[in-house]
């Protein structure tokens, strides 16, 4: 916060702490630069005013610039201040309404600036200012029915100002309103004598006009403003304010339509903004309640509303007309030369709006339906109260601020204005709750504490739920029982048992109503506590469907999303109960992917809705099917915990697939946070494989305890444990299965620096999953792994292209990033520098993109929450590499120093190439005998894994570490 204020004594505000300006020249100066905020003032007009010469000037700037530090700047010819022409009060004065403008008055201006040509200059023109700014404002309470008020403070006015002519004026109509005719006539001649004896002049036409009118007894006030008071405890809506009163033309009728859901305070933002605009339609401000959410209240017509309409203008009943169009063309032909604001509020159509509209004046609609077939000129739809807001309006009710937990309280609350003004009021009232009583409470049961007197939540949304169809409220109950956190028309359609076609118009429907939410185009969502009130109202009788159905819904999409993802994935008879009239169809990886990632926290949900609610076959078949997109994501923690669920859910079934299933699938999410559970479950899953007869299943869980036995270094029994697996899947006729098994061969014949036998299984593998668009690039991907060790470049390049553009083709950001940052590494140890550079830094981009997080250490920090070891690793890797190549040694050390400290080792280069890469880091920083120890820490590891290539690139590092430095 930062104001400077001169209407007084001088008033200095930055960063909401006031400062001193010692008296003197250092005022002078200050007050000169502000009457031109942001403009230069020259240094001969500051010297003339301040007096002594120019170093003198540069003394005393000097130390103004002390107090005001970095807004004091130096221009040629003479210096500004670098402020804004609203943050001086001379400047926002005169763009203020009236009551806002003189509450910036404090006093005489320049009062203690010290300067008689400041004053001389600027001092007449300010006061006038003042005066005419004074006079607006007692004109609009004159006709707002002040008068009584009006007289004792006109009576001191005209005594300080007594040849003010229409100070005098304004106290005749105030005296005469009041019915005291004989002191508003002595005011008269009062005035009329001093202007005859001191000035020699006659009283001006608005005097004339006062006393005529005392003297016609035609001075009744004529206005009316039947609007409820403003509320004292106004929070937040700050812009939406702004908002209503900017978009107000002159003119034409200008209508301003306020619509949000119950409770969200829209009645009281335009009451609020009526009385801000009330001085600007001075003839009359109305309000017509139009009860069309009202309890127990019908709506009322339109013809009943301008009876009441034009019976508050003056209109006499004998005069008012029967007919809708003859009181509405009356009404208009009543407006057309009056300056009135009209608040109709709780509308509910357009069509009980549109004939109360008059030709002119501001009219203010508030409904909690969007009248998207009104022409209003502006509308706004509010949402709920920002966190802040909530807490000013909790602490402006309740008279306490507690911190976190009054956080808890408005999220409880849901931020929704209402809720919070009933919660303030009942802790206001119950001084024995503390804070965390309140939250216990709404925690346990929400809506029924968000009740005081005759206002509820449920309540309001009850008023609301009523205007729907049938159709409408059936579907606003069934979504209820959706415990995601949005969906689609397709959900909906679903869980209705309809089109997707019909679904939509019911959901646009209730968009309307404002009893859903659209964070984004085709996805919908409840506000949370009309979520609950949705659930509340569900059947008995309409539960257990309803519930499948979603079941149903998401586990369909799953299988149908996997098929296109890994379309070689085993299948098993589905728990789906039932097709729906318009089925999700995925005709691309792309697509599949799009939707598992669109619903990834509603697929979640739905295994823990299954698994509440009894339907253990969807609660283990969901997990298994969106499984191979988390593993695609990094997602470790969230694998885990669906195949946890899942596993738990095949116990209850007593079904020994089920049970196998899930822990092979437990198994492979342990595997990657290198948790010995993973070879538990994947033994106990091959017994019961071997049980029930399941040679594929048998064979993936054999091969993964491969994976793991080589990720200890026991070769023998790794190359055992996929042979095994690699007869199993041809046994089963399982192509797919064959060419994983391959793969997985050919990296342990590459890891012990067999080159042939590597390429030979893995080209086999590539054959196999031709078809398969993301298997073959991850294949690819290995096979330029291959060759790059081999000392082939051209053929790695051509493998590592291929790749990439696999794993664009299908839209597996994440795996083109692992990809892009071998390819990174190999550019730097072939020599290519800056093209190694370049693609780390692309890595870095594509997590950020995929992640959708701004900066790399959210993403890092993503990685680190969802136990995505792989990924931490890549990305700090490849930072690394990018302040390595970019001359950053000591930024990449540290990088490096945060990959150790994850204590995993997944990755072919995690060992010898990050001592390698921790020895070239040191020796660019000048660190010699550091890089010698990491060089040949790297030069034994690689020597131990065979690794022709690394083991060559790490000699050259270590060469270059222990060379003689050359002379400076």
């Amino acid at each position: 916060m930062r104001s400077f204020g001169l209407l007084g004594p001088l008033d200095v505000v930055l960063d909401g702490r006031r400062v001193h300006v010692p008296p003197g020249k250092r005022r002078v100066v200050l007050a000169a630069l502000l009457m031109r905020a942001g403009q230069v003032v020259g240094v001969d007009e500051l010297v003339e005013l301040v007096g002594g010469s120019r170093n003198a000037l540069q003394t005393t700037v000097g130390r103004l610039r002390e107090a005001l530090p970095g807004l004091v700047l130096t221009r040629p010819g003479g210096y500004l201040l670098d402020v804004r022409p609203d943050e001086v009060d001379v400047h926002l004065f005169g763009t203020l309404e009236p009551t806002a403008a003189l509450a910036l008055w404090r006093g005489r201006p320049f009062a203690d600036i010290g300067s008689d040509a400041l004053e001389r200059d600027h001092v007449p023109a300010l006061t006038e200012q003042y005066l005419a700014v004074l006079e607006a404002r007692i004109e609009a309470d004159l006709r707002a029915g002040a008068h009584e008020r009006l007289v004792p403070e006109l009576r001191s006015l005209t005594s300080q100002h007594p040849t003010r002519e229409r100070l005098w004026a304004q106290l005749v109509v105030a005296l005469h309103r009041c019915d005291r005719q004989t002191e508003a006539l002595q005011a008269y001649d009062d005035i009329r004598g001093r202007l005859a004896e001191e000035l020699g002049l006659d009283p001006g036409k608005d005097l004339q006009k006062a006393h005529q009118q005392v003297l016609t007894a035609d001075n009744r006030p004529r206005a009316r403003n039947d609007l409820p008071g403003d509320i004292a405890d106004f929070a937040g809506r700050g812009e939406d304010l702004d908002e209503i009163i900017a978009a107000v033309p002159s003119g034409c009728v200008a209508i301003t339509a306020i619509d949000g859901m119950a409770g969200i305070g829209k009645t009281t933002l335009a009451v609020r903004a009526a009385h801000r605009l009330a001085g600007r339609f001075p003839d009359a401000q109305l309000f017509v309640d139009l009860h069309s959410y009202s309890e127990g209240v019908e709506p009322r017509t339109p013809s009943d509303a301008l009876l009441a309409l034009l019976t508050a203008v003056g209109v006499p009943a004998q005069d008012i007309p029967d007919g809708l169009d003859a009181r509405a063309a009356r009404w208009r032909a009543e407006m057309a030369h009056r300056r009135a604001l009209v608040v109709l509020d709780n509308a509910g159509s357009a069509s009980q709006v549109r004939p109360l509209l008059p030709g002119t004046g501001l009219v203010l609609v508030t409904s909690r339906r969007r009248l998207v077939d009104l022409d209003a000129a502006h509308t706004i739809s509010l949402d709920v109260l920002s966190e802040e807001d909530s807490l000013e309006l909790l602490a402006s009710i309740a008279g306490r601020r507690e911190g976190d937990t009054a956080r808890e309280i408005v999220r409880l609350c849901g931020h929704l204005p209402l809720a919070v003004r009933i919660v303030g009021a009942r802790w206001r009232t119950r001084p024995a709750w503390s804070a965390q009583d309140l939250v216990r409470r709404l925690s346990a049961h929400r809506l029924t504490e968000l009740a005081a007197g005759e206002r509820s939540v449920a309540g309001a949304f009850s008023l609301s739920y009523q205007q729907l169809t049938a159709d409408q409220q059936r579907l606003f109950r069934l979504l209820g029982l959706h415990t995601g956190e949005d969906w689609d028309a397709h959900l909906a359609a679903a869980v209705l048992d309809t089109t997707r076609a019909e679904a939509e118009r019911l959901l646009e429907e209730l968009l309307d109503a404002h009893l859903v939410q659209q964070k984004e185009n085709g996805r919908y969502r409840f506000h949370d506590l009309l979520a609950d009130h949705a659930k509340a109202l569900v059947e008995p009788e309409e539960r257990t469907t309803a519930i499948v159905r979603i079941l149903d819904h998401y586990l369909l999409g799953a299988e149908n999303s996997a098929g296109q993802i890994a379309p070689g994935r085993p299948k098993f008879h589905s728990a789906v109960t039932r097709e729906p009239v318009d089925p999700l169809v995925f005709t691309t990886p792309v697509e599949a992917l799009a939707w598992q990632e669109a619903e990834r926290r509603n697929l979640r949900a739905a295994v823990y809705l299954a698994a509440y609610e009894g339907h253990y076959q969807h609660a283990w078949q969901l997990p298994n099917k969106f499984a191979h997109y988390l593993w695609m994501g990094g997602s470790g923690r969230e694998r885990v915990e669906v195949q946890s669920v899942a596993l738990a859910a095949a116990h209850a079934l007593g079904d020994l697939k089920a049970r196998a299933e899930a822990l092979r699938g437990l198994g492979a999410a342990h595997m990657d946070d290198g948790s010995p559970k993973a070879e538990e479950h994947l033994r106990e899953a091959v017994a019961l494989m071997q049980q029930i007869g399941d040679l594929r299943g048998e064979a993936s869980a054999t091969g993964m305890l491969g994976m793991i036995a080589r990720e200890r270094h026991d070769y023998d029994e790794s190359m055992e444990l996929l042979q095994r697996g690699l007869v199993l899947m041809r046994q089963a006729g399982a192509p797919t299965g064959v060419a994983n098994a391959l793969h997985n061969i050919g990296i342990n014949h590459a890891e012990l620096g067999r080159t042939d036998q590597a390429l030979a299984h893995m080209l086999e593998a590539a054959e196999l999953v031709s078809g398969d668009v993301r298997e073959l690039a991850v294949t690819l991907n290995n096979i330029a792994h291959v060759h790059f060790d081999a000392f082939r470049d051209d053929e790695c390049l051509a493998c590592m292209e291929r790749s990439l553009a696999g794993y664009r083709e299908c839209g597996d950001r994440r795996g083109e990033a692992l990809a892009l940052a071998d390819f990174a590494r190999w550019r730097y140890e072939m020599g290519h520098l800056a093209t190694a550079g370049a693609l780390a830094r692309d890595v870095a981009r594509l997590c950020r993109e995929y992640t959708n997080l701004p900066d790399d250490e959210a993403v890092l920090a993503a990685m680190r929450e969802g136990r995505d070891h792989v990924g931490q690793m890549t990305l700090y890797f490849s930072l690394s590499l990018e302040a390595l190549t970019a001359g950053r040694p000591a930024e990449s050390i540290a990088h490096l120093e945060r990959f150790r400290e994850l204590r995993t080792t997944r990755r072919w280069w995690s060992e010898e190439r990050v001592l390698d890469q921790f020895a070239a880091a040191h020796l660019a920083l000048g660190d010699r005998e550091a890089a010698v120890r990491y060089a040949k820490q790297a030069v034994a590891a690689a020597e131990r894994r065979n690794r022709p290539r690394v083991l060559a690139v790490t000699r050259q590092t270590l060469a270059r570490a222990s060379a003689p430095v050359p002379p400076a």
